[in-house]
């Protein structure tokens, strides 16, 4: 027995004991046997005491109990942190598509809103002439003070002339080399010698220009001095102001249509219309073009600018627009020539003084102080031109004497009443020499200019033209029959 009791007790004995008779009675059972226990009768403070121990031992068996279960759910630790990786990065994720998805939208959303704005505005009008086309602050008082059509955008702009806006940059983009020009090029003689290069625009840009002289151009005053392409001025008008003076002055500006170029017209319908600096771009644009040179490279011809753009002589705004960007040279000019005792006009870059034999002595001062205003306005003198005609000799002015009253040269004179003769007994054909493509619109243009000037050769002008127009089948001028009916 005592063998038994000495003896180690297997895995399943003490399984066994501890079921029987309870955890703690096998463990106290244990300490008294090894020593560790007294198993003497406990006085009541010891068993409250040992109360106390059995009760703080089952708290903290309880804890370590649920310290375990914890630890237990921890055991894990690694796959509990990759799973909260992985939902973190599938949030963010998910984040990152929403802020994606939100920036493609707001992407296209101002993709489109570029779209449409492109739809309505001109972006870009070609290097060197786009700058201030964002900027359509116009001056609505003085648009409408001037009786002008109040504009703001390139998209009105092309409404007001009824014609697509995308035509509007069809015809205002410049290019340095292009392989289309809106104008026709081609040269007429001058009078002085030379050729003048004429560009007439083509038919698109043609009727643009005209809305743009009809509608604008045409409504702002131009200077009384100003006698060229003016309703109701001519030839003649300018000469009459300066019949029968004692000195007659001419003056020439030099280049007069190339000096005036594309940042002058932009400023004019800026600064005298009003208009933003985007519609005076655009309007710019329209009534300017550089000279160009046609060349041809690997079987393609190209237009190269050979020079900045200018008012091109052919086109219907041009003349005006010259008139009115010199209505200060004029007024200053007609104020000197005042001051002198001289008169004063202009026709296109024609100048023209005139005064009596009293204050003839004046010349010089208003030559010198013409010469000064005119460099100030942007111009050049073409001092080769600037002639001095007194009374002795033979005085013209814009081709018309007037040293008595208005006349033709006599030398031209006999030359077109030679020509008549030779047309009526020759014909068109054999007489057109210079192969002019409208002979017979020529000849009638140029009697009719020497009837203006000289009334009192009219009825011998219509007769001549009566008599040819009916023995080749012609159209006969309105004026020819009442100049005959007149003379009956």
């Amino acid at each position: 027995m005592a063998e038994e009791e000495t003896r180690p007790l297997t895995r399943e004995e003490w399984r066994k004991r501890v079921q029987s008779e309870g955890r703690m009675e096998t463990i106290r059972k244990e300490m008294i046997r090894l020593g560790f226990w007294n198993d003497a009768q406990l006085s009541p403070e010891e068993k409250q005491q040992q109360a106390l121990e059995d009760e703080e031992y089952e708290r903290l068996q309880k804890e370590l109990n649920k310290l375990k279960m914890e630890s237990a759910k921890l055991s894990n630790l690694k796959q509990l942190l990759k799973e909260a990786r992985k939902k973190r990065i599938e949030e963010s994720k998910r984040k990152r598509a929403e802020r994606k998805a939100q920036r493609e939208k707001e992407k296209a959303e101002a993709k489109k809103r570029w779209q449409e704005y492109k739809e309505t505005h001109v972006i870009h009008a070609g290097e060197g002439v786009s700058g201030g086309l964002q900027n359509t602050e116009y001056e609505e008082a003085k648009l409408r003070k001037n009786g002008l059509p109040v504009i703001g955008s390139a998209l009105q702009l092309a409404e007001e002339m009824n014609i697509p806006l995308q035509r509007l940059k069809w015809l205002t983009y410049h290019r340095n080399t292009a392989t289309l020009c809106h104008y026709h090029r081609f040269t007429i003689p001058k009078r002085s010698g030379g050729k003048r290069e004429i560009s007439a625009p083509k038919r698109s840009l043609r009727q643009a220009q005209e809305w743009v002289k009809h509608q604008l151009l045409d409504r702002l005053p131009i200077h009384p001095a100003a006698c060229g392409f003016v309703p109701g001025k001519s030839t003649l008008v300018n000469a009459r102001q300066h019949l029968g003076q004692s000195v007659v002055v001419k003056m020439d500006l030099k280049d007069f249509f190339p000096s005036i170029t594309f940042r002058r017209v932009k400023g004019l319908f800026q600064s005298s219309f009003g208009y933003s600096e985007s519609v005076s771009t655009l309007l710019a644009l329209l009534c300017t073009e550089p000279p160009r040179k046609e060349v041809e490279f690997d079987g393609t011809y190209y237009y190269v600018a050979m020079g900045d753009r200018q008012l091109p002589q052919g086109a219907c705004t041009s003349p005006t627009l010259t008139n009115i960007l010199c209505r200060r040279l004029d007024r200053r000019l007609q104020g000197l020539a005042s001051k002198f005792g001289f008169q004063y006009s202009r026709y296109a870059d024609d100048l023209t003084f005139s005064c009596s034999k009293h204050d003839a002595e004046k010349l010089g001062g208003l030559i010198n102080g013409a010469r000064s205003i005119i460099q100030s306005e942007g111009f050049k003198t073409n001092e080769k031109k600037t002639r001095i005609l007194r009374d002795t000799n033979r005085q013209t002015v814009t081709g018309i004497v007037v040293n008595q009253k208005p006349n033709i040269r006599r030398k031209e004179l006999r030359r077109f009443r030679a020509l008549l003769h030779r047309v009526e007994i020759n014909g068109l054909n054999e007489e057109n020499r210079d192969n002019h493509p409208n002979f017979w619109e020529y000849i009638s243009g140029t009697a009719g200019y020497i009837r203006m000037v000289r009334p009192d050769l009219e009825a011998r002008l219509a007769s001549s033209l009566i008599g040819i127009g009916e023995k080749y089948n012609l159209h006969i001028p309105p004026w020819c029959k009442q100049a005959t009916v007149a003379d009956r």
